[in-house]
């Protein structure tokens, strides 16, 4: 072997070395052993136990294969130390007929982490209800299901197809139009299944919601509870086509795979339905996330194989296990009245009741809030701020000019009024709570009103179609929020419609946020005010641009730049930013109906209908 292959070798193995000290805080050994450590050979790498027994099993007789949940190496001992030496020379740094090669170091077998597969292991409440139905049972279920009367958004999803029976579940809201039923019910094939769960006191009556998942391999879904107020205790999961580990994860607890065979049934009560996460994660490593960490995460990629339990001997350890095309069927019970459970910091029902803003913003204080922190400052930046916003957003461009002839058109906060114009044959009108903002609409040739959003000067059900674009977000409180929405409905037609754009607390990678690398690099002593008293006791923080939001509720900067000095002047407007799914749940509760929601640019945007 030439010295630079070595010298490869070397420097490959010193780096899965590293992954293991910091993974496990483990070190490999300096002397020959008769226990192997393998990097690039574990399950994170996709590998199971029964291809390192058909690599290492020529060499000589295995004891022990060790795999770990995501990991990048597996450790794997001989009954001779020479066997492990004869193991080491033939196959360290060597590429395999697979394409695989491996890193390989000593280590003694006492450093060698054990595996727990508690086989009866299950969060409190869970029930697992195998060979659930037979074969049979299964082809009748899976015939009755078809995604062909199901088309665009609402059919494919991010990581799976999807179909709803009885009401339809709106994933922007994470919640149930509880006042649309949909005309397709669930399947009278399923009834005899549920019969049988409601006659073994699982659930108190047949559910009248069902949502049908169709999963290939690789696909999975995030960590969710299923909303507290949309469905009632007890949530049934029929597994078919393949069997799947889902996770469950709750705060201060150690996250558990539950396997779910193949024509399974799977039930959730009490703690495991109000408590736990459940989803399907990727194939990483959970050893060295914290399990707050875990509880928290909103994004997954999906993976092709699940970590299951295998027992070799009385000996259990962890293998792969491949995927198949997974169809699930979830049954729900929909919830009449709010949820009352034990588990209020995850309950939405009772987290609604609680004020926000400190909790001590009364509706008073918050009129002076918005008054300081919103329209003064919008009357002082005025003509700055319409110089920054000249071009309409191209989706709210689109759905005005979506909009019929001879309709009339509103737009709630018209700013500067560069969102009017777009339609075609329609009388529009705009309203904004600045007067000098108003004053530039004219120069637009624009019909605008100095108006309140908490109170529109118009009569009821006299607009057609409006928008609202990024001014529900200055309502410091979920009360002046509602009512916000609840005059655009209240002035809309019947069946009219509405755009609203709020800004997102989730920015992701959108263009406004700045890299990184960007934000390091700048001058430290320029930095902003960490926080601002304004009113009483409620002190807010102020955001730096271009950065991700820390807290909801922020004040943001606005520097003024004015042509007649040179001076600058900087003040700050209030935000309440939107969580995924908390626009859609206002829009709800003001009796709105969701048409679409999608995000864009850092914002989160709904279409509904009156």
């Amino acid at each position: 072997m030439d010295e630079r292959l070595k010298k490869k070798i070397a420097r490959k193995t010193k780096r899965c070395e590293d992954i293991l000290i910091k993974h496990r805080n483990i070190r490999t050994s300096k002397e020959v052993t008769n226990s192997l450590f393998i990097g690039n050979g574990g399950l994170g790498c996709g590998l199971d136990r029964e291809f390192l027994l058909d690599v290492f099993r020529p060499y000589g007789c295995i004891e022990n294969i060790v795999l770990l949940p995501g990991e990048p190496y597996a450790f794997l001992t001989f009954s001779q130390v020479e066997e492990a030496k004869n193991a080491f020379k033939g196959v360290n740094g060597q590429k395999l007929n697979s394409g695989f090669i491996f890193y390989m170091s000593y280590i003694s077998s006492i450093d060698i982490p054990p595996v727990n597969c508690a086989e009866n292991s299950l969060p409190p409440g869970l029930v697992l209800l195998e060979n659930f139905v037979n074969e049979e049972e299964e082809k009748a279920l899976l015939s009755s299901i078809t995604f062909d009367d199901v088309t665009g958004d609402k059919a494919v999803l991010k990581h799976r197809k999807v179909k709803h029976y009885g009401y339809e579940f709106i994933y922007g809201a994470n919640n149930v139009d509880k006042n649309r039923c949909l005309d397709e019910k669930i399947p009278d094939v399923c009834i005899p299944h549920l019969e049988r769960i409601v006659a073994l006191g699982y659930l108190p009556r047949i559910p009248d919601q069902l949502t049908v998942n169709h999963y290939l391999p690789g696909q999975g879904i995030p960590p969710h509870i299923d909303t507290h107020s949309a469905f009632e205790d007890g949530l049934v999961s029929i597994t078919l086509g393949s069997q799947v580990v889902m996770d469950f994860y709750a705060p201060g607890k150690e996250s558990i795979p539950v396997l779910l065979p193949r024509r399974s049934a799977l039930i959730m009560l009490g703690e495991s339905r109000y408590l736990w996460k459940h989803g399907r994660w990727p194939t990483l490593c959970m050893s060295h996330i914290s399990k707050d960490t875990c509880c928290n995460f909103s994004c997954i990629t999906p993976r092709k194989t699940d970590v299951i339990p295998s027992y070799d001997g009385g000996r259990s350890t962890l293998t792969l296990c491949q995927r198949a095309t997974r169809v699930s069927l979830t049954f729900r019970l929909i919830r009449k009245g709010d949820c009352q459970c034990e588990f209020p910091d995850q309950c939405d029902s009772q987290k609604s009741n609680v004020p926000d803003l400190k909790d001590v913003v009364s509706n008073e204080k918050a009129q002076e809030l918005e008054n300081k922190y919103v329209n003064q400052v919008y009357e002082v930046i005025a003509d700055h701020f319409s110089n920054t916003r000249y071009k309409p957003w191209p989706k709210v461009a689109s759905f005005l000019r979506d909009v019929p002839p001879g309709s009339v058109v509103l737009d709630v906060g018209c700013g500067n009024g560069k969102n009017l114009k777009l339609t075609s044959g329609c009388f529009e009108m705009g309203c904004d709570a600045s007067y000098n903002l108003v004053q530039l609409c004219s120069k637009r040739n624009v019909e605008a009103v100095v108006a309140d959003c908490l109170a529109l000067p118009f009569r009821s059900e006299s607009i057609d179609f409006a928008i609202c674009i990024a001014v529900i977000h200055h309502m410091s409180t979920e009360a002046r929020r509602l009512k916000a929405i609840e005059e655009i409905m209240r002035v809309l037609t019947p069946k009219g419609k509405s755009l609203i754009y709020v800004w997102a607390f989730e920015q992701g990678v959108s263009k406004y946020i700045k890299p990184q690398s960007e934000i390091a690099s700048e001058d430290i002593s320029q930095k902003e005010a960490d926080s601002i008293t304004v009113c009483d006791s409620a002190c807010l923080p102020v955001h730096k641009n271009r950065t991700g939001f820390k807290q909801q509720d922020i004040l943001v900067p606005w520097t003024k730049v004015s042509k007649d000095s040179p001076n600058t002047q900087k003040v700050h407007r209030y935000y309440h930013v939107f969580k995924q799914g908390e626009l859609e749940s206002l829009v709800l509760k003001c009796g709105g109906k969701i048409v679409s929601s999608y995000y864009d640019e850092g914002n989160w945007c709904t279409v509904i209908e009156k």
